[in-house]
C-alpha cells in the first residue's frame, strides 16, 4: 500500500470515515483548467487504499461531470464488502450539488498465489532520453522552467511517434496512484495511429495491477483498438524500467481531432 505520499501530492484530506476531500489545483487539472482525468483516477486509487489499508488490484472510474480549478472535490468512499483478503469498495466524488465521477474498484492484501506469472515482454523502446518532451509540443503556450496544468508534476517523453511513452514524476516515486495518473494517454495513442492529431474526453478510465517495482521512468506500451461513431477505444501495458509489468490500463474517450500541432483551445483566436 502506498506509504500516504499519495495524499499529500493529490491534497487528500480525511474529513471523516469514508469522507475525503481536495482541492482540485492546477498540477491537476488539464490544460484548460478542467480536472484531469488521471487526477480522478489517482484520487480513486488513493481513498480506496487509504480506507480499506489494502493494495489497490483494480480500479475503474467512470467520469460523469467536470470540475474547474479551485473546486473542491469531495470523495464519499464506501466499502461494500470486506473479506479476510479482499474489499470491494465503491467510491462517489462530487463538487458542490453535482457527481464528477463515480469509481468501483477492489483492494487485497497480497499472498504467494498459486499462479505467479507475467505474459509477454517488456518491449525494445528508445530509452528515455532519446524521446521527444511532450511538453514541446505546447511550448508556444508553456513556459518551460514554469509549466502549468499537470505538466507541473508529470513528464513524459514519446518514443517512435508516439507506439511508447516513457513517464515520471517530477518528485518522488511510483505508487498505484502515481501509476493510473500517467497512464491517462489512450485516447491521443488512438488519434495518432490514424495519422491525425488530438486526444479526448474520457469517459472512463480503467488499471489493473500486478507487482510493484523500484523505477524511475514507466513506459506506456500503447495499443490503441479503434476509433468509432465518434468515440476511441483503447489500452496500455505499464512497464518498469526493469521489465516488471506493473499494471494494464484502459480508456474510452469521445474524440477531439484537430488540424496541425496546436488545439483549437490554445490557438491566438480562442484566446482572444
Amino acid at each position: 500500500m502506498s506509504d500516504g505520499s499519495d495524499l499529500a501530492w493529490l491534497g487528500l484530506e480525511r474529513r471523516g470515515e469514508g469522507r475525503w476531500s481536495f482541492e482540485l489545483t492546477s498540477p491537476l487539472t488539464r490544460h484548460d483548467g478542467k480536472l484531469y482525468g488521471g487526477a480522478g483516477i489517482a484520487a480513486s486509487v488513493a481513498t480506496i487504499e487509504a480506507e480499506t489499508g489494502r493494495d489497490a488490484l483494480w480500479t475503474t472510474t467512470q467520469f460523469v461531470g467536470s470540475a474547474d480549478m479551485g473546486d473542491r472535490i469531495d470523495c464519499h468512499v464506501e466499502v461494500l464488502a470486506r473479506g479476510r483478503r479482499t474489499s470491494q469498495v465503491r467510491v462517489t466524488g462530487t463538487a458542490g450539488d453535482h457527481i464528477v465521477f463515480a469509481a468501483l474498484g477492489a483492494t487485497g492484501a497480497a499472498r504467494k498465489g498459486p499462479v505467479e506469472i507475467q505474459v509477454g515482454t517488456m518491449p525494445d523502446a528508445p530509452a528515455p532520453e532519446h524521446g521527444e518532451s511532450w511538453s514541446s509540443r505546447h511550448r508556444h503556450r508553456q513556459d518551460p522552467d514554469n509549466p502549468t496544468s499537470w505538466f507541473q508534476i508529470a513528464e513524459m517523453r514519446h518514443v517512435e511517434d508516439g507506439r511508447y511513452i516513457w513517464a515520471r514524476m517530477r518528485d518522488g516515486g511510483h505508487t498505484r496512484a502515481t501509476i493510473a495518473f500517467l497512464a491517462d494517454m489512450v485516447p491521443s495513442a488512438v488519434v495518432r495511429a490514424a495519422g491525425k492529431m488530438g486526444g479526448g474526453t474520457s469517459l472512463d478510465n480503467a488499471i489493473r495491477y500486478g507487482a510493484m517495482a523500484d523505477t524511475d521512468w514507466i513506459l506506456l506500451d500503447m495499443d490503441p483498438y479503434f476509433g468509432s461513431g465518434g468515440y476511441l477505444h483503447g489500452a496500455a501495458r505499464v512497464w518498469a524500467e526493469d521489465g516488471t509489468l506493473l499494471a494494464v490500463a484502459s480508456q474510452t474517450a469521445t474524440a477531439m481531432v484537430w488540424e496541425g500541432d496546436i488545439p483549437p483551445w490554445l490557438s491566438e483566436e480562442s484566446r482572444g
